[in-house]
């Protein structure tokens, strides 16, 4: 069984209606790619994913429960992460104890030790190894790059137990260098977590999509690789330019 089935999920706002009958499935460790033009329904579709939005029809299974008209913090508690296009991180705090207070599907073990423990924690080390931030542990995230704010909101979500993450334009305002590196942190992030992305920056779809989708106007419009989407004239059309 897929690790997300999505099913004829529409939400109407007025007489918009933003998601219009979607239907995909997500298997574990899948890297899955939204694309479509500005108002295609791509974050509106993450948003239906985590319960932000609840739809007004359709069906959203994970790991087999169905969780279309759970309230949001339930589905966060089931390991469902949002990481949204603003970094929300604690400024103030340095990253290890972001960590510390970040929630998970239960009480935390990580929210209950000091920061002391925290550093010398096996897992936390291993969750600043995969984002590249284990030389900034104790650096104050307020003072951290924009890409490194990024990575650590990452961390934070991997912290609470999300299984499914669910990230909204992760490289937009980054440099090259950091979205390079953005990549190979999804890359690794796969081996474990399932990670479904709306982003605009083709070149780095290329190198994380395993698969890709296409909406336009609240539909599904195309989906397979990236060169079957590259190679259909409808994506041409609507998205991608002549």
């Amino acid at each position: 069984m897929s690790q997300l089935q999505v099913k004829d999920l529409q939400v109407q706002f007025g007489g918009l209606r933003a998601v219009d009958g979607m239907n995909f499935d997500v298997e574990k460790g899948e890297i899955m790619c939204l694309l479509g033009p500005n108002g295609a329904g791509k974050s509106t579709t993450l948003d239906l994913i985590c319960g932000k939005t609840q739809p007004t029809g359709g069906s959203i299974l994970f790991q087999g429960t169905e969780i279309s008209r759970m309230l949001e913090f339930k589905r966060a508690r089931l390991g469902i992460g949002r990481k949204f296009q603003v970094p929300s991180v604690y400024k103030d705090l340095t990253v290890v104890e972001n960590l510390s207070v970040a929630r998970s599907a239960r009480p935390s073990v990580l929210h209950s030790l000091t920061s002391r423990a925290v550093r010398r924690s096996a897992r936390v080390k291993e969750i600043l190894d995969i984002v590249g931030l284990v030389n900034k542990q104790d650096e104050a995230a307020g003072n951290l790059s924009h890409g490194e704010t990024q990575w650590l909101e990452i961390a934070m979500l991997i912290a609470q137990d999300s299984r499914l993450i669910l990230m909204d334009e992760p490289t937009a305002g980054m440099t090259i260098q950091e979205t390079d590196r953005t990549a190979k942190i999804f890359r690794k992030l796969s081996a474990n977590h399932t990670l479904i992305v709306v982003e605009h920056d083709m070149s780095f779809v290329r190198t994380v999509a395993d698969r890709i989708i296409v909406m336009n106007q609240g539909k599904k419009l195309a989906e397979g690789s990236i060169q079957e989407i590259e190679a259909n004239e409808a994506v041409k059309t609507a998205y991608l330019g002549h």
